[in-house]
């Protein structure tokens, strides 16, 4: 799931998220108060992992619909829903594009690309142009690179790395360029959200009673649980501050 960022002064009011329950993951908007379910785009083939932009004014996603995993551009509006047809923004032979994020001015996406062999997290321009600008990759340290998710500041990119057989996971520091790892121990961790402040993390890792949540401070990286119980809790998103 994926909150629509919500304007000054409100808080969201609906969220994106992919379904099977049509066989192939489909993306659907959603109100979080009641409402019904509404699909997002009539593309072929599947359609997982949406993100969108700070702006609300453009819905990033991957589709096979051209025969293989890419990443595709939608411009959108909250009110209405798409505007027009999507557009193909990257793709590269015999590879698979995953987890497209935003950067805070909706100039840039951060996203996953095996096209140089292990799975990698690569950072691009949003450009108009029909010729996409290149990639440039940010995780070399580690391998199996997954889940990108770029801080509301805009300094930080997060992302989870098998690392010593465990995940954890890494921050890339977009002013000084360079990634370092943040958690350790035991547990894969992985799929983290950002907490308004830029500072606190949310991730769910690996426990003897399921996957739970954890909370990370990138000052104080153990991990804290913060979810009880058996079962598997995934995928947590945190609800983003109002915009202006």
């Amino acid at each position: 799931p994926t909150f629509f960022p919500p304007k000054k002064g409100k808080a969201s009011g609906a969220f994106l998220y992919a379904s099977y329950k049509t066989g192939q993951p489909k993306i659907y908007t959603r109100p979080l108060m009641g409402g019904r379910a509404d699909l997002f785009s009539k593309l072929r083939g599947n359609q997982p992992m949406p993100a969108i932009s700070p702006q609300r004014n453009q819905v990033a996603f991957v589709s096979d619909a051209a025969g293989n995993p890419d990443l595709f551009l939608q411009p959108f509006d909250p009110q209405t829903g798409p505007l027009g047809k999507p557009r193909q923004l990257f793709s590269a032979r015999a590879s698979a594009q995953a987890s497209p994020t935003f950067s805070p001015d909706g100039s840039k996406i951060a996203f996953v690309s095996d096209k140089d062999g292990s799975p990698r997290i690569y950072i691009m321009e949003v450009s108009e142009e029909k010729q996409s600008p290149q990639p440039k990759v940010i995780s070399r340290l580690s391998r199996s690179n997954t889940a990108p998710a770029w801080s509301p500041d805009g300094t930080k990119i997060a992302y989870s790395s098998l690392t010593d057989g465990v995940r954890q996971i890494w921050i890339y520091d977009l002013l000084e360029d360079r990634e370092w790892q943040l958690t350790q121990g035991s547990g894969h961790k992985e799929n983290c959200s950002w907490a308004p402040d830029s500072l606190h993390l949310v991730c769910n890792s690996d426990t003897n009673r399921g996957c739970q949540l954890f909370l990370v401070n990138l000052n104080q990286p153990h991990a804290v649980r913060i979810t009880s119980g058996s079962g598997e809790r995934l995928f947590p998103q945190w609800e983003p501050r109002s915009i202006d």
